[in-house]
């Protein structure tokens, strides 16, 4: 199985529409409801609101990239699905994933389960009283979390088809759908990153001795580690994104491209790829990688 994060996503496998796969067939033995659109939906019937607002956004993000990068076409479905009828035979609830151009989400996710399930139970009183300090609902920062996590899933769609001989390795695949949903919001929707950034702050700040935490230990645990371990890679991984985002005259996924075309990338380690676009990110790429190996 090929994997490769979201904020606490996961790709799972290849994308493709071209032949009726084990996920099509799982998610339409679900209870749901379908919602029609250029993102189809299919949706636990009760959270049609929910859902109706991620295909907007995952819509919004499509069209941003492909009028960014001119030939692209992405193609992308999304399920919504509640704890009862969540795919637990690809991966446990909590997890959003893309798989075979599908994008899936969990449906029924409030403050208290974000809590439990992303690792913040020992410290919510310090996420509660940073929401109150910016005057900010605390019951809003779930839904900031799926926003930013339906275009991160998009993203490891979309960089299939732009960079055809595909990025490897968990730690770029990524920090490259973190910079794709974190441009998104930046310059389209950046009332999304309000309960996000105040999110990951909070959690950088506080979860502080993870089990694993190289990234031999990413690869080696990667869909079976505790949801708040992975939290902590990605909530890492997301602060090495804002550094990215503020070098403003390189785009990353150009540099991946370039790349792929002049090496052979598949046959070499992290480390020698960061070296690679250190050349055009002023060693940040080194400086990162040295904190993990």
């Amino acid at each position: 199985m090929k994997t490769a994060f979201l904020i606490i996503g996961l790709i799972i496998g290849s994308n493709t529409f071209a032949q009726q796969t084990y996920l099509d067939s799982l998610i339409m033995s679900k209870k749901t409801k379908h919602i029609e659109g250029i993102i189809p939906v299919y949706v636990t019937p009760g959270y049609e609101a929910k859902a109706i607002s991620w295909q907007s956004t995952i819509t919004e993000a499509k069209n941003y990239y492909e009028s960014k990068y001119k030939g692209i076409s992405i193609k992308a479905k999304l399920a919504v699905l509640d704890s009862a009828n969540w795919t637990n035979e690809i991966v446990g609830y909590g997890y959003t994933y893309a798989r075979d151009g599908w994008i899936v989400l969990p449906a029924d996710v409030d403050f208290n389960d974000y809590v439990r399930i992303y690792g913040f139970s020992s410290f919510k009183n310090i996420l509660e009283k940073e929401c109150d300090k910016i005057g900010l609902d605390p019951n809003e920062l779930p839904g900031s979390m799926f926003q930013f996590v339906t275009v991160h899933e998009l993203g490891h769609i979309f960089v299939n088809q732009l960079i055809k001989e595909g990025i490897p390795g968990e730690f770029f695949n990524e920090t490259v759908a973190n910079i794709i949903a974190w441009e998104f919001f930046k310059k389209n929707k950046p009332e999304v990153m309000k309960g996000f950034e105040l999110s990951m702050n909070v959690f950088f700040k506080n979860y502080t001795n993870p089990k694993y935490k190289t990234l031999t230990e990413l690869s080696e645990n990667y869909g079976k580690m505790d949801m708040e371990n992975y939290c902590w890679y990605q909530f890492n991984f997301l602060k090495l994104v804002e550094e990215i985002y503020a070098v403003k005259d390189v785009d990353l996924l150009l540099c991946f491209k370039k790349l792929s075309q002049e090496n052979n990338l598949k046959n070499m380690n992290v480390v020698e790829i960061g070296s690679l676009l250190d050349k055009y990110y002023n060693g940040i790429f080194s400086r990162w990688l040295s904190k993990y190996n």
